[in-house]
């Protein structure tokens, strides 16, 4: 497809090259340094945009970390409140299915973080080098050879890695909405089953009220950290998406125009 695309695009632009045998002036051809101009315009557009979202791809960093310490607020609240675990004992399916599954998703969870953070890296890096290569380019003087080495690298290396963040992120998005989800049946399961908790407390010998009401609150209070930390994720992925389309277009026009050019260069 991206041939055809080419080369319907190269006839469209040498369509005046031919010779004509009508007495009408001929068309000048589009010059190799004119398509090299071309292809820099839409590399410098992916520069400012890549420049402008720094900000915002630093700022995944902070996420991240934030991320951890909600999960790892999470955990410990489940594995360290007595209240909670002897609760969900008597509490009936799904509650306690759900809750006997939340050390997987706190697993998962820990896990696509790091790979996120990982992957951040590896694309703050590919977007370092394209900009240093690209600040390396002399406008004057651009060479075809020079447009195509760097097209194909944003094409290949920096699409992908800004892909492969937009995956880990996602992957995150995932396991946290079960962990939300997971923890609003842990809230209603303590509001609703006012029985089984009579019932746990007379087993487990707990009869303070304070203490099932502190540890009612720390589920709250999680829960909603976690969909706070929802809401941010969510936006973040929808920024990442909308700049990879803009650079996917500006790339592929860079790449067309870069490769028309190394051809008449030959």
């Amino acid at each position: 497809m991206k041939q055809i695309f080419v080369v319907a695009f190269a006839l469209f632009l040498f369509s005046g090259c031919a010779p004509q045998s009508s007495p009408q002036p001929q068309q000048k051809c589009v010059s190799a340094q004119q398509l090299n101009l071309y292809g820099y315009d839409y590399l410098e557009k992916v520069a400012k945009l890549l420049r402008e979202d720094k900000k915002n791809i630093e700022s995944f960093e902070m996420f991240i970390n934030v991320m951890r310490g909600t999960v790892d607020s999470y955990a410990n609240m489940i594995k360290s409140s007595v209240y909670i675990s002897n609760v969900v004992r008597f509490l009936p399916i799904p509650y306690a299915g759900e809750v006997s599954n939340t050390t997987k998703l706190i697993s998962r969870t820990v896990l696509n973080l790091g790979g996120a953070a990982s992957t951040l890296n590896r694309y703050k890096n590919t977007t370092n080098t394209f900009l240093v290569e690209f600040d390396k380019i002399d406008k004057i003087n651009i060479k075809a050879t020079e447009i195509a080495k760097l097209a194909l690298y944003a094409d290949t290396k920096l699409l992908g890695d800004a892909k492969n963040l937009e995956i880990a992120l996602k992957e995150i998005s995932a396991s946290t909405t079960m962990m939300a989800a997971t923890t609003q049946s842990i809230t209603d399961a303590l509001d609703t089953t006012s029985g089984y908790m009579n019932q746990a407390k007379g087993f487990v010998g707990m009869g303070q009220p304070s203490s099932s009401s502190d540890e009612k609150s720390k589920v709250v209070q999680n829960r909603n950290s976690i969909n706070d930390r929802m809401i941010q994720l969510n936006q973040k992925i929808v920024l990442l998406e909308k700049s990879g389309e803009s650079h996917r277009f500006n790339i592929a026009k860079a790449h067309i125009y870069a490769d028309l050019a190394v051809e008449l260069e030959k």
